[in-house]
């Protein structure tokens, strides 16, 4: 984990997840300038919760991620039976209301990945063509 982390997605993920995001928010009258505030805003959420230090929420948790729940997103030990925990980037909220949060101690040291990473391909392109072939 480390701040540059963030900038590690497949192509498609920020189109599908910028649409959701700002659809929403043109429908309600959202202008460019806003747009920017809440991407600079969501962009600052991510790097801060990929670059693996402490930061103390308080209450706020239960609205915005942190590194320490984040962590768990990359986690190779998952809970029994799960496929993904802590699926927000910016918002806690909806790991919450959905009962996909998940954060069982401090996040340090703890291995990451996903099963059977050693099959998963190395090449860029093989890595971005990977999704649209598996079922």
């Amino acid at each position: 984990m480390g701040f540059a982390a963030h900038l590690r997605y497949h192509f498609m993920e920020k189109v599908v997840c910028r649409t959701i995001e700002y659809l929403p928010l043109a429908m309600i009258g959202f202008g460019i300038q806003d747009f920017i505030l809440v991407h600079l805003f969501a962009i600052t959420i991510g790097h801060l919760n990929h670059a693996n230090f402490y930061l103390p929420l308080g209450p706020l948790r239960y609205l915005l991620n942190s590194p320490k729940m984040h962590i768990w997103h990359h986690s190779k030990e998952l809970p029994e039976g799960s496929r993904g925990v802590n699926y927000g980037i910016t918002l806690s909220l909806w790991d919450y209301l959905l009962g996909t949060v998940w954060i069982p101690r401090d996040g340090r040291g703890i291995e990451l990945g996903f099963p059977n990473i050693e099959q998963f391909p190395k090449g860029f392109l093989e890595q971005e063509v990977l999704p649209f072939l598996e079922e």
